[in-house]
């Protein structure tokens, strides 16, 4: 048993698939909000618009590209930001002492994950000498592999709408950037309980992984959700505020409002230099605090782009 992942991205996956969760269970639109998932940018000083796409980690990007308006944005724009891709990632530090992932489980969870990777693998983590040396952030990255090994369906992991548009503009010689800045996963004995918090996450996606609907969040009805997607019905909610407060789902356990907050000085650096396509979670459009209010609240106007 050997991690296989690049180790630091499967990471930062986990925290993706974890901090859309609510977002991505949206309700059929029945208000006034525009039927449209994209959205245009500009401002004053720009001669070319920069883009703002809410994706659905749980799709591929295919049926996308073929509409016209969004063949559109990509021959338009020159960069591509996002949340967890770059092609300058930065290089984390590494930390001397690295705790190991095994003592930070308790009776009931290190016979969870026993039981899973003896079911998918045929091999556990009892007396297992690979296992005992993987750190917080090597099981996490297997465990994630494991889960969605043997399927050819968008996972929100290592198959989604946000990766093919990565991949898509760096086919085409372009560059791009991540927004949230890297994670570090490698803990130190000055921080056993934020490393159990990252392993109790990572296991929570075991749940239910034997039934064949299973998805990373635990979505019961994934293909109206995607459904309702793909035909842009969403609300937006921009005159109001989540009620959400559970952090524990959250993005290296920040809110996503704080994240928004946190990306707003590099999405504006970048759309004043280059037209740029910034692909993020549908829920990161949402409320008040959300980039499409932010970006109107620093003096740009945001319109949607209308799909025909």
């Amino acid at each position: 048993m050997k991690p296989t992942f690049r180790i630091y991205l499967a990471i930062i996956l986990v925290q993706t698939v974890a901090s859309l969760a609510q977002a991505q269970s949206q309700k059929s639109a029945t208000g006034p909000d525009p039927r449209t998932i994209l959205w245009k940018i500009t401002g004053p000083r720009y001669t070319k618009p920069s883009y703002l796409l809410g994706t659905f980690h749980l799709s591929d990007a295919e049926w996308l590209l073929k509409k016209p308006e969004m063949s559109k944005v990509i021959d338009s724009t020159e960069y591509i930001l996002n949340e967890a891709f770059s092609t300058q990632p930065a290089v984390a530090v590494k930390k001397k002492y690295v705790l190991k992932a095994l003592p930070l489980l308790d009776p009931k969870q290190f016979q969870t994950l026993d039981s899973f990777f003896v079911a998918r693998v045929g091999e556990g983590i009892r007396n297992n000498p690979d296992a005992e040396a993987m750190t917080v952030a090597e099981m996490g990255s297997i465990i994630m592999e494991t889960l969605v090994s043997g399927s050819d369906k968008p996972n929100a992991i290592t198959k989604f709408i946000d990766k093919d548009l990565f991949d898509l503009y760096i086919k085409l010689g372009r560059q791009g950037d991540q927004l949230d800045r890297m994670k570090v996963v490698d803990f130190d004995s000055s921080e056993i309980d934020h490393a159990r918090q990252y392993m109790a996450r990572a296991m929570h996606y075991i749940v239910g992984s034997d039934k064949p609907d299973w998805n990373p969040y635990h979505m019961t009805d994934l293909e109206g959700s995607l459904a309702n997607y793909k035909a842009m019905k969403v609300e937006y909610h921009l005159d109001g505020y989540s009620k959400d407060t559970n952090t524990i789902t959250y993005f290296d356990f920040i809110p996503l409002d704080q994240r928004n907050k946190d990306w707003m000085p590099k999405i504006t650096a970048t759309i004043s230099t280059k037209p740029t396509l910034i692909a993020v979670g549908l829920g990161h459009l949402y409320y008040q605090t959300g980039l499409i209010v932010l970006l109107r609240k620093q003096g740009y106007r945001v319109e949607p782009v209308l799909f025909n």
